[in-house]
């Protein structure tokens, strides 16, 4: 399935992730915890963090998944296996997520690799630990 999200009623402007590699294997607290921590923990940390959205260490995952967001109770912050209808993937993907703004705010984007990571990551469930998607081939494009 591409990941070419960008013209949808509910998302524009969507970075296109087709020539990223997929990974398969994902360790949560080490790759997702660590771009929340390079990039969203600055605005969403603590007792008042922006849409009631904590992701600091120890309990990001708990306020993700299949948390209604605080901004749209009709978006989902993240549905497991499904990162077009999860909120964090389109804030992190699109210029116009459907609800509020793309994030980092007024920062540059994630790197597309930083983005795969959370459409692959999703995708293969979201789980707390390291996903255990078995390994297909070196190199996996998406488009």
């Amino acid at each position: 399935m591409p990941v070419s999200v960008g013209a949808g009623p509910l998302a524009d402007g969507c970075t296109n992730l087709d020539a990223i590699p997929i990974q398969f294997t994902i360790d949560f607290q080490s790759a997702i915890q660590g771009v929340f921590d390079n990039h969203c923990i600055e605005c969403h940390e603590g007792k008042d963090p922006p849409a009631g959205l904590d992701l600091s260490a120890g309990g990001s995952w708990s306020h993700l998944i299949g948390i209604p967001s605080s901004q749209d109770a009709a978006f989902i912050r993240v549905m497991p296996d499904q990162p077009l209808a999860s909120l964090l993937f389109l804030k992190v993907n699109c210029d116009i997520p459907g609800v509020g703004h793309r994030m980092p705010l007024n920062r540059d984007p994630l790197l597309e690799e930083e983005q795969a990571l959370m459409l692959d990551w999703i995708r293969q469930g979201a789980p707390s630990a390291t996903t255990d998607t078995i390994f297909r081939g070196e190199f996996e494009i998406r488009g």
